[in-house]
This record gives structure tokens, C-alpha cells and sequence, in this order.
């Protein structure tokens, strides 16, 4: 019987079963060196020793202003000057870059901006959507059912984000988009070197601007610790041992996981790197800092 963070999984019973990517992909994954980086890179890259100092939401305005801007007019200038974009008609920005934006300058601590979410599920979202507007142009009367085709791609995009944590919710624009824009439509498996250069613009201007005064990403992967998968020695010389025993998720995690804390001071407020607290926790932390 396997175990998962929301208890054990049976066969039997669909309600209990949870697909886990990070469980088989994050121990061949390196822990992040950010740290053995000059503090110049290594700042803009979303590295702090401590965190930084909480603004208020009219500094966090600007930037967003600044942020969206910059991402959206980037894009667009840059899609411009490049021949083969010319040349397909390609539109200057996608819409889903608007939504994109929001989330990318003004919820920057929420996991749907992180880098890993903001680029995977703009894939996903190419994948469905092209196939989906090419599997229904097999039909004569296909245009009867590009609402239906639209509702088809966002959709399986959404089941596929959720599944690979990488939920980020304009790529459900981009796949409807790919589906109902004729534009976009017309563009086919093209799409994806458009929204592959647009993430990676986006994804650039956020890291200049969101680490000005604010802390960008939170993470690039995942939250959880990274370490390298050590090779055994039994591995190196092709032998194979019959599996130990596992331990359930829930049981190693406990033994595995680094403690860690919330710091109140008076007027200042220090939250672990990707901990996310909800309106009422901020509110009852301020409460017990000004108290102080």
C-alpha cells in the first residue's frame, strides 16, 4: 500500500489516489548553489541570507506597475523584430501574457508565479491547445466546434497542471486562445518558440525588477529541500540488492524536514523562505509585533 502526504493510497478507492512527480524527480535534482554566487548575481537570481524587510502595498503597486509594463512591452518589442515571427503573422503578445503579468509582479510570493509554473504550464497549455485545434480540424465542419475545442484544451491543460504542480492559470488563456484565435490557431506547433521566448522575457524583467526591493523567486523547482542522489557503490558495480524497506512519505519527512521559524521583533516580522501566510495570520503577527 503506498502513503501520501493526505494519507494512504489504495488501488481499490480512486478518491485516494495522487500523483507525485517531485516524489521520483527531485532526488536526481542538485540542491540550488546560489549561495557560492556573487551577491550581485546571486540577489537578482532570488537569494537572500535573511528575508526582506515587508513593504507596503503602495511600494508593491509600483513595482507591479513597473513590473507589468516592462514584461508586456518587452515581449512585444522584441516579437516584433524577429523575421520569422513577421513572417507567420505572429500576434506582438499573446493575451495570456497580460494575466501572466499580474501574477508575475503582483503575487510574487504565490506558487503560481514561481519560475518552474510560470514556463511548464505555458507548455502544457501549447501541447493542448495545438493538438486539440489540429485534431479538430480533421473535421469539415470543425468551426461549428471550436468553442467546444477551446473548452476541451483549457481543460486538459488545467488536469495537466494540477497533476505536475505547475498550475499557473494564464496558460488556461493560452489554450483556449490556440483553440478560438484563428491567429494563434493558424501559428500551430509554431506556437510553442513564441510562448517559449515570451516566458523566458517574462521571466527575465521579473527577476531585474522583483529583486529591487522584493525577493524573487521564492524557489525555481520546488520548496521542498533538493539534494543530490548519491550513486552507491553497489551501483557503480552493476550489482543489484532486493529493495529496503520504505518508510511511508508522511513517517520520513518527519525525520528529514529542517525545523523552522517565524522571528517577531518589534516592527519587523522574518517568515521562512516559502511559507505562505494567510491574511488573518499577517494581520495577528503584526498585532503581536506592535505589542512588543
Amino acid at each position: 500500500m503506498a502513503h501520501t502526504l493526505h494519507g494512504p493510497m489504495k488501488l481499490s478507492d480512486v478518491r485516494t489516489w495522487h500523483v507525485d512527480i517531485d516524489r521520483f524527480i527531485n532526488p536526481w535534482l542538485p540542491a540550488p548553489r546560489l549561495h557560492r554566487l556573487p551577491r550581485s548575481i546571486s540577489r537578482f537570481l532570488g537569494y537572500r541570507e535573511s528575508p526582506p524587510r515587508p513593504l507596503g502595498n503602495v511600494v508593491i503597486a509600483f513595482w507591479s506597475l513597473v513590473g507589468a509594463f516592462c514584461g508586456v512591452a518587452v515581449i512585444a518589442e522584441v516579437s516584433k523584430r524577429i523575421p520569422s515571427f513577421e513572417s507567420r503573422d505572429t500576434p506582438a503578445v499573446v493575451g495570456s501574457f497580460g494575466a501572466a503579468a499580474v501574477i508575475e509582479f503582483c503575487a510574487i510570493q504565490s506558487p503560481f508565479a514561481q519560475p518552474r509554473n510560470a514556463f511548464f504550464s505555458q507548455m502544457w497549455a501549447c501541447l493542448m491547445g495545438i493538438g486539440i485545434s489540429k485534431l479538430f480540424a480533421l473535421n469539415p465542419n470543425a468551426e461549428q466546434y471550436t468553442s467546444l475545442g477551446g473548452a476541451l484544451a483549457c481543460a486538459l491543460t488545467t488536469a495537466a497542471m494540477l497533476l505536475t504542480e505547475t498550475i499557473h492559470p494564464p496558460a488556461g488563456a493560452t489554450a483556449l486562445l490556440a483553440v478560438t484565435n484563428k491567429q494563434m490557431a493558424s501559428l500551430g506547433w509554431f506556437l510553442f518558440p513564441v510562448m517559449i521566448l515570451g516566458c523566458i522575457l517574462m521571466q527575465a524583467v521579473a527577476l531585474l525588477v522583483n529583486n529591487i526591493q522584493r525577493q524573487f523567486p521564492l524557489y525555481w523547482w520546488t520548496s521542498h529541500p533538493l539534494s543530490k542522489r548519491q550513486i552507491t557503490d553497489e551501483e557503480k558495480e552493476g550489482i543489484h540488492r532486493e529493495p529496503a524497506p520504505t518508510i511511508p512519505d508522511h513517517y520520513e519527512e518527519s525525520l528529514t524536514d529542517v525545523p523552522r521559524r517565524i522571528v517577531v521583533e518589534r516592527g519587523e516580522i522574518f517568515v521562512p523562505e516559502g511559507m505562505f501566510l494567510s491574511t488573518a495570520e499577517k494581520e495577528m503577527l503584526e498585532k503581536i509585533s506592535e505589542r512588543m
